[in-house]
């Protein structure tokens, strides 16, 4: 993948957050939108050739916010399936969590730069030391 490709998928993709996290997309909307990305677009510097590790570690940073924009969404993408709160689910529940994950994410990285791969929502709040609801 060349660094002009990898660019419009980051400068789309932030897009996307951006869009979101303003509310001008509802959770819904920005999910399935955001698809599996960074993971379906080749970006694994460990699976790359030399050529295109030289390439990613332009984006490396870009990269590591959207893995973790992809761990806050991950397990929410199925809140259809779990009922509504008539039922009893938590279905209409998950995409504001989501939500909320989401914008925590952009304030702790109000330039979609972060430094590692972590997973926001697995344990604790972004730099507050309690657990994410």
């Amino acid at each position: 993948m060349s660094a002009t490709a990898i660019r419009a998928a980051l400068d789309a993709h932030d897009a996307l957050v951006r869009d979101c996290a303003e509310g001008r997309l509802t959770f819904g909307e920005f999910s399935g939108a955001y698809g599996d990305f960074p993971r379906g677009y080749a970006l694994e510097e460990d699976t790359a050739s030399p050529e295109e590790r030289d390439v990613l570690r332009l984006f490396r940073k870009r990269v590591a916010f959207h893995r973790q924009v992809a761990g806050v969404i991950s397990g929410l993408r199925g809140s259809a399936e779990l009922g509504s709160m008539k039922d009893g689910g938590v279905g209409d529940l998950l995409p504001l969590v989501g939500l909320m994950r989401l914008r925590a994410l952009v304030a702790r990285y109000p330039k979609f730069e972060a430094t590692g791969g972590g997973n926001l929502g697995a344990g604790t709040a972004v730099g507050k030391g309690r657990a994410v609801p």
